[in-house]
């Protein structure tokens, strides 16, 4: 500790003649904090001069990146003619529809697809293009004059969540989140350009337009209705409220058709219809209650096409003929939400999120049965990474095991199925997979190409994270704090010891026989497993700030790293593990979730950011570089070869620090 006292205050005396008034204040407030052995003053809060920390390299670090695998969850499909176009993460994938004999049997092959650069959220085709709302924010454009090779040839950066598009005329309509409706000019597909940004109310989630009205939902603040007649110039004449939360919307002459999830369990989820003859005063016809609801709605010829979620998962047929009376036809039911359908013809294209995409004959809507499925990969939560291959923890899909011996060709060579793998660490030939409320499945992989379950032991509460160290495995368990797991016998793994944490433990780090667990609210609690058969807290840290919530930790030496929520970067002297305290801080603009230490750098998950930190002076950390990722980081792993990014539907990105050199 003294060492490092001596080498702050020789930086502070080389740079003091280089420093303002207000920069030589703080910086021996410092010194005499240090001197006198007080905590000293936090980074965050200095102007730290050039002098001080300064880039070695010609030009500054920054991250790429060097390769992907852009499997996701299936949100939209649309139909043009011969061809079906639905979005999976990141990419693009092609159908064509070829009729047989029967005019009501159909089969579908697989001729394309196209990568994108963020997660498709919604398409629509109009003329030779297919427009993309990109949730990681940007509409896309990919030229389809040639089905078999769509090609991008533009796209127009906005904020993230763009979560709908509609196309009239020479204008696409997008559902932008917080930013409302946005109105981008595509009279050039080639050159589009956003002429207007409209603050709806709330957040905007989906839109239709029908003529010169644009129909808004917007979460809690219903239907918003816009007349869009002049594009630069549009405005609110109308709305329709409702309770819980409004998700789509769909206008089929004098009625609008909108589907919304409960926010309460008094709530009437469902399918609401509004007449809208006068759109400036909607009223109410009918309403068909659901369990917990849907999330999109499409109508044709009288008949009105759910896609529910929760208890409501599936494909709901709802006739409407009568307005005041709508009566369910018939249903097709799953475990998994959906998210919207698409109706062309006697088939309902159904975007079922992590299970895929369903083709559901219509010809008997009484059975609806599925002719074709194509699978999905899920979102991407936890990543493990040894030698040539990375393990994925992808939810609903369960483990995934990519080849990445070529990062820039990134291959699946298997997929084991599981309830809802949130993380996976891999010790020997064995992956141990936190399976979320259905506990731990151990799962042999000797053969990556061919993973098969040998193993499995139930927790009390959700696990969330796991670590295996020798015969012993660690188990974040969520609500039920620490448990500890004997799997000497990888077919036989079984609870040992636990420690009921007082918060939600989301992470666990074991080193020299200490628990550290990242507790949400309730900071980091250090507990002492030394003896297998029990577990002990021995002390606690919460970091500053008002709203802390600890989500991940990395120890490295004698300092601990928390991802601490809205508090950042948290730096903490852990010598005395009996007596933790922060020696420093790293600002976060959104909030630190994960945090994985390589060398002197720590990479911190910030929501949709990843941002990397020189810590080579723990209590002098600064930010040295960011990379923006089209979706929100669930998992991080680092090591010589590059940043391993599981970034939920935009699945797994590998990305590079180049520049890295610095010194102090």
């Amino acid at each position: 500790m003294i060492k490092a006292k001596v080498n702050v205050l020789t930086a502070v005396v080389n740079s003091i003649e280089s420093l303002t008034w207000r920069q030589t204040l703080k910086l021996l407030t410092m010194l005499i904090s240090l001197a006198v052995g007080a905590a000293p003053v936090l980074a965050t809060n200095l102007d730290v001069p050039v002098g001080l920390h300064k880039l070695t390299a010609a030009s500054s670090p920054a991250l790429e990146l060097v390769g992907r695998w852009d499997g996701g969850p299936v949100y939209s499909s649309t139909v043009s003619g011969e061809y079906v176009y639905f979005g999976m993460g990141g990419g693009i994938r092609v159908l064509h529809i070829e009729q047989n004999a029967n005019p009501n049997a159909a089969a579908w092959r697989e001729v394309a697809s196209v990568t994108t650069s963020g997660v498709v959220k919604d398409l629509t085709v109009s003329g030779h293009h297919l427009y993309v709302a990109d949730d990681g924010g940007a509409m896309r454009i990919i030229d389809i004059s040639k089905p078999s090779q769509p090609l991008e040839v533009a796209h127009i950066d906005l904020q993230p969540n763009v979560r709908a598009v509609a196309v009239e005329g020479n204008y696409a309509y997008l559902a932008a989140g917080w930013l409302g409706l946005v109105i981008i000019d595509i009279s050039d597909p080639q050159k589009p350009r956003q002429v207007r940004k409209f603050k709806t109310e709330n957040y905007a989630v989906d839109v239709h337009v029908a003529g010169s009205l644009a129909y808004v939902a917007n979460i809690t603040r219903g239907v918003r209705i816009i007349d869009v007649a002049d594009p630069l110039q549009p405005k609110e004449i109308g709305f329709y409220e409702m309770p819980g939360f409004a998700h789509g919307v769909h206008v089929d002459g004098d009625y609008a058709y909108i589907v919304g999830l409960e926010e309460h369990e008094d709530d009437l989820a469902g399918l609401t219809i509004v007449n809208i003859a006068d759109p400036t005063k909607p009223v109410k016809s009918g309403f068909y209650k659901l369990e917990y609801g849907a999330e999109r709605v499409w109508v044709e010829n009288q008949v009105a096409y759910l896609a529910g979620v929760a208890n409501d998962a599936g494909l709901i047929v709802v006739n409407v003929t009568d307005k005041n009376n709508p009566i369910k036809m018939a249903s097709y039911t799953s475990k998994t939400c959906s998210e919207s359908v698409t109706i062309a013809g006697s088939h309902a294209y159904l975007a079922h999120g992590d299970l895929g995409l369903e083709i559901i004959d219509l010809s008997n809507p009484k059975v609806s049965p599925v002719v074709e499925h194509y699978d999905a990969a899920g979102k991407s939560r936890g990543v493990d990474v040894v030698g040539n291959y990375a393990y994925l923890a992808n939810g609903y899909t369960g483990l995934r095991i990519l080849d990445i011996s070529h990062p820039d060709a990134v291959r699946e060579v298997a997929n084991l199925p599981t309830y809802r793998a949130v993380d996976v660490d891999v010790a020997g030939s064995y992956a141990y997979i936190a399976d979320d409320w259905s506990g731990v499945q151990v799962a042999d992989i000797s053969d990556p190409s061919s993973p098969h379950i040998v193993g499995y032991v139930n927790t009390p509460g959700n696990a969330e994270r796991i670590v295996v160290i020798g015969s012993l495995a660690y188990v974040a368990d969520g609500p039920a704090g620490l448990r500890v797991l004997d799997v000497s016998r990888p077919e036989a793994p079984a609870e040992i010891a636990a420690f009921d944490t007082p918060g939600y433990a989301y992470e666990v780090r074991v080193v020299n026989g200490l628990a550290y667990v990242a507790d949400g609210d309730q900071g980091l609690r250090i507990i002492d497993v030394s003896k297998s058969s029990a577990a002990m807290e021995i002390s606690h840290f919460t970091p500053r700030g008002k709203r802390v919530d600890v989500r991940d930790v990395e120890i490295v030496g004698s300092h601990a790293y928390l991802a601490a929520g809205r508090s950042g970067l948290t730096v903490i002297d852990i010598s005395d593990p009996k007596n933790p305290r922060e020696v420093a801080q790293g600002a976060i603009k959104r909030t630190a979730r994960n945090v994985r230490v390589s060398g002197a750098y720590a990479y911190v998950a910030d929501l949709n950011w990843l941002r990397v930190f020189d810590i080579s002076n723990p209590i002098l950390i600064k930010e040295m570089a960011s990379y923006k990722i089209p979706a929100t980081l669930a998992d991080i792993w680092v090591d010589e070869s590059g940043v391993y990014a599981a970034a939920n539907e935009a699945g797994l990105m590998i990305l590079g620090l180049k520049n890295p050199s610095v010194v102090n």
